[in-house]
């Protein structure tokens, strides 16, 4: 009975998928279009921009900075205006100890006259983050790069202000831990194309604030532009006697309530029907930068904050009914918070179910051809439907804020078929594509052991105006700033929404996305095989073609068996989809082995490890460490020469105390192909183990016989 009730059920499922219905990317089936037109309505980029105005006044660098706390209250203040329950901002420690500038100039002496050449006036940036006190009168001496023992030859900077062009942490050891020197005037390296096309940007930029032995912080740095720098070398180099400046600098490491080291973040909700069910969508997006920062990420701090109050908006006035889960939204300084708060709360990420993060969502794109608004699918080690309502939503969006020939002749109307433009934002179309994961942003404390909540990434790249005074309003586009929001929006809704009606959509999509990514994987699979050349290359191009088959069917049960925590009645359509993944690879099988045949004249060969996989297959490692112990001793994981470090984490992610050293080499080392050599690079059994190594003496990981 059980067989012909899931057989049954396969049918539906590939009904759905095969169906003539009217469907196509400018229909997002998921949820009811009238909701979807209710979020894109209630959603407002002009509403978002103005949160970023008010942020853009403060230079809120981490540590405690008076200018973080401004911000924090400030989205503490609003999401209680804005409806929003259980309101809290957290206090949370912290190592550096808080540091905040009153005033800081640099003038020059000339011909009996001063001319200023910076000022944190004009702006906080022109002084590097953990400068430290300091009134002299003092020559300016030329070190040209000033990172290495020779640029110091012949010249005594002891007591004196340095001018390099070197990066700032290690001019900063050579001159003033090394040799002495009061501080540096620092410019941007002539020799960087980045710096060349934009000579008038101020960097953001700070100076250690430990020494190399412990030491504690001193000496200063000035910022200067790549224009005023060079500038500045060539008036040296050209006058009949050594130039002085004169730098004052009052700055502290204290905070205005006086208290010990901390960070903050600020935690507020939308709930549910049901918050026993443990599933919180969580929104994130991070308060500290430097001054300005309106794209990184004042920008994505303001998105979430516009979700939060469209939805309670929406939700309050009966026009979108109330969730199942809770959606949680957390203001954090950046990465850091979220690994404290985890550390503190072992078990927190237990009641999570999705994150949604929002990092640089408001590039206007006309400003640099190159911006794209890229978002990350799900690491493999991650893998969840919550990666279809990802794409799918994504791919609504693009295509309704996208022209095309074909739609104009078809009389669709308007330049894009169903734009979400802001009042005063650009008509520009939405720029933004899927890609795979990437970290560096605050969903990295989610997908990363020993937490393991998928999370996805909204972040504008490449973007060249990060970390320097361009980073301003005018670099924001209130339409695009809308549309993520609106994305945003969508996707934790579904999530939070998602109940035993919505499962069927949800496996269709999933099952549908499947096919596709195990037929692209089954692409590579057979060009991996066509391409190689002599005998021992296509034997290996084999087993590299069979690793990426079962790499592929495994991803896809994962996201198959995701359904199931949406709740029992959705329970029905995981074995139908399982059924179906087990048909792909056993004829994705079938063609990996006919097409050897084809290329060989001969039968596949048997597998053969090699020494490094048979040190892999020979150990089963385990997590013996939680939150609390990964907090400091994820520092001491070294990194392996050649083993991007994201494949790095896929192998820590992929440590359940189940598989083997080379069932998790050959999954990551697929991942990696998948991808292609410049993304991930190429992952080699020797760096897997090597890696394993690294983790067991970080005291993370056991590895424990396979047997």
């Amino acid at each position: 009975m059980q067989k012909v009730k899931s057989t049954v059920v396969a049918i539906l499922v590939a009904a759905a998928l095969l169906a003539p219905a009217p469907l196509h990317s400018q229909d997002l089936t998921l949820l009811d279009s009238r909701l979807i037109e209710a979020i894109k309505q209630e959603v407002s980029g002009d509403a978002a921009y103005e949160h970023i105005r008010h942020n853009t006044a403060y230079h809120r660098p981490r540590g405690g900075s008076d200018g973080l706390m401004e911000v924090a209250r400030y989205y503490e203040r609003m999401a209680r205006e804005y409806g929003l329950t259980d309101v809290r901002l957290i206090k949370q420690d912290y190592a550096t100890p808080p540091w905040n500038a009153v005033s800081a100039e640099l003038w020059l002496e000339t011909d009996g006259r001063m001319e200023r050449l910076a000022a944190h006036l004009q702006t906080p940036l022109r002084l590097a983050d953990y400068s430290s006190p300091a009134d002299v009168t003092t020559q300016l001496v030329d070190v040209g790069t000033g990172t290495e023992p020779e640029d110091y030859a012949g010249r005594d900077v002891a007591g004196r202000v340095v001018l390099a062009y070197g990066p700032l942490a290690l001019v900063h050891r050579q001159a003033v831990l090394e040799r002495g020197a009061a501080g540096i005037v620092w410019y941007p390296s002539p020799l960087a194309e980045r710096n060349i096309a934009y000579p008038d940007q101020i960097p953001w930029s700070r100076v250690p604030f430990v020494g190399p032995q412990g030491e504690a912080p001193r000496g200063f740095a000035f910022i200067l532009t790549l224009r005023e720098g060079t500038q500045l070398r060539a008036r040296m180099a050209a006058a009949d006697r050594p130039l002085r400046v004169r730098a004052h600098v009052d700055a502290a490491f204290d905070s205005a309530d006086g208290e010990e080291p901390w960070q903050v973040m600020v935690e507020a909700y939308i709930r549910g029907t049901e918050p026993g069910i443990g599933q919180d969508i969580i929104l994130t997006g991070h308060m500290q930068e430097e001054k300005f920062s309106a794209n990184d990420d004042a920008s994505g701090t303001a998105s979430i904050l516009e979700v939060g109050r469209a939805l309670t908006r929406l939700i309050e006035e009966g026009r979108l009914p109330r969730p199942r889960r809770d959606i949680r939204f957390w203001w954090v300084t950046e990465i850091s918070s979220q690994r404290q708060y985890f550390a503190d709360n072992p078990q927190a990420h237990r009641s999570m179910w999705v994150n949604i993060n929002h990092d640089m969502v408001g590039a206007n794109q006309a400003q640099d051809v190159m911006r794209v608004q890229n978002i990350t699918r799900l690491p493999a080690s991650r893998f969840h439907f919550f990666n279809d309502v990802v794409e799918s939503v994504t791919e609504y969006m693009i295509a309704t804020n996208n022209a095309e020939l074909a739609q104009q002749q078809a009389g669709s109307g308007w330049l894009y078929p169903k734009p979400h433009v802001a009042v005063l934002g650009t008509r520009h179309r939405y720029n933004a594509k899927m890609v795979f994961f990437h970290t560096n942003s605050d969903h990295m404390p989610f997908i990363e052991a020993p937490i393991g909540v998928p999370g996805v990434s909204f972040t504008n790249w490449p973007d060249l105006y990060i970390h320097t005074s361009d980073d301003d309003l005018w670099n924001v586009d209130r339409t695009q700033l809308g549309r993520n929001a609106v994305s945003a929006a969508l996707m934790a809704y579904i999530m939070a929404s998602a109940d035993d009606d919505a499962a069927a959509l949800l496996a269709a999509e999933t099952a549908g996305r499947g096919a596709g990514r195990m037929a692209e994987n089954l692409r590579l699979a057979l060009s991996l095989m066509a391409g190689a050349g002599a005998d021992g290359a296509r034997s290996a191009a084999y087993q590299h073609a069979v690793d990426q088959v079962k790499y592929a069917a495994w991803r896809e049960r994962q996201a198959a068996q995701s359904l199931a925590q949406i709740g029992a009645g959705a329970t029905k359509w995981v074995q139908p989809l399982l059924e179906r993944v087990n048909e792909r690879e056993a004829h994705a099988m079938g063609e990996v082995e006919s097409k050897y045949r084809l290329l060989a004249g001969a039968a596949a060969p048997e597998r053969r490890l090699t020494a490094d996989e048979e040190r892999l297959a020979a150990v089963r490692p385990t997590l013996v460490a939680g939150p609390r112990e990964f907090l400091t001793g994820r520092g001491r994981v070294a990194g392996v020469e050649g083993l991007h470090h994201l494949m790095g984490m896929e192998i820590l992610s992929l440590v359940d105390g189940q598989r083997t050293g080379l069932d998790i080499f050959h999954l990551v080392a697929a991942q990696a192909r998948e991808a292609g050599a410049y993304y991930y690079g190429i992952v080699s059994a020797e760096a897997a183990y090597r890696y394993l190594s690294n983790l067991v003496e970080a005291e993370l990981v056991r590895l424990g016989p396979a047997s």
